[in-house]
């Protein structure tokens, strides 16, 4: 199994290669382009670009295709872009070149070659990709027992709907004796239930309870 350091050697390599090849396949394709599109009445002015759109687009689809490996990505619109601009670019390259087997054998090889270079550079990022997977930020967090939360009480919903309205009835009860003590008014179980308009029971366990007394069960 290669080292780390004999890995990063080839993968350069290996990418060295093929920018080689594109470089040496897009200028060997440059001029049987070029001559080309001066034949099929192409202004001259403009024949230089008829390369570029063909080639260039080679380069641009394959730069996408190395953009959605390293995403993670499927990349098969990219690759039918390759693949269909390729075989435009190996069909015009035999078109141009004589007659011949041999010479239509070797007008086809620079654009196949920089399609199939493309491929071996593509399973290799995929396969670096696979072996080193991204890191996780997670994974290094130290883990730490989840301490279970305080159970909050219980609460009986109707005992506090009763007890906050007793107390409020209780705080208005003990108002009004006071202010009817301070005009010199005793207040009775009977006034105070006219009051608040509570059974008169109630208003005099009320009373009870503001003089200190203990509330009787009903």
């Amino acid at each position: 199994m290669l080292s780390e350091r004999a890995a990063r050697v080839l993968n350069r390599g290996t990418t060295s290669g093929v920018i080689g090849l594109a470089a040496a396949g897009f200028a060997m394709s440059y001029d049987a382009l070029h001559s080309l599109a001066l034949t099929q009445g192409v202004p001259a002015p403009l024949a230089w670009l008829w390369p570029l759109v063909v080639d260039g687009f080679i380069v641009v689809a394959s730069l996408s295709v190395v953009r959605a490996v390293a995403d993670s990505r499927r990349a098969c619109y990219p690759w039918l872009l390759v693949l269909t601009f390729s075989a435009i670019s190996v069909v015009f390259n035999v078109v141009h070149a004589a007659p011949t087997a041999v010479a239509r054998f070797v007008a086809a090889i620079p654009p196949s070659a920089l399609v199939l270079s493309f491929e071996l550079l593509m399973r290799q990022l995929r396969q670096q990709l696979s072996s080193n997977p991204a890191p996780n930020p997670q994974a290094n967090a130290p883990q730490f027992a989840a301490e279970p939360a305080p159970a909050a009480p219980q609460l009986n919903t109707q005992q506090l709907v009763r007890t906050a309205g007793r107390q409020s009835m209780l705080d208005k009860a003990r108002h009004i004796r006071a202010d009817q003590e301070r005009h010199g008014t005793r207040v009775t179980g009977k006034t105070l239930a006219g009051l608040l308009g509570i059974s008169d029971g109630y208003a005099r366990r009320l009373l009870r309870e503001i003089d200190g007394e203990p509330a009787l069960t009903t």
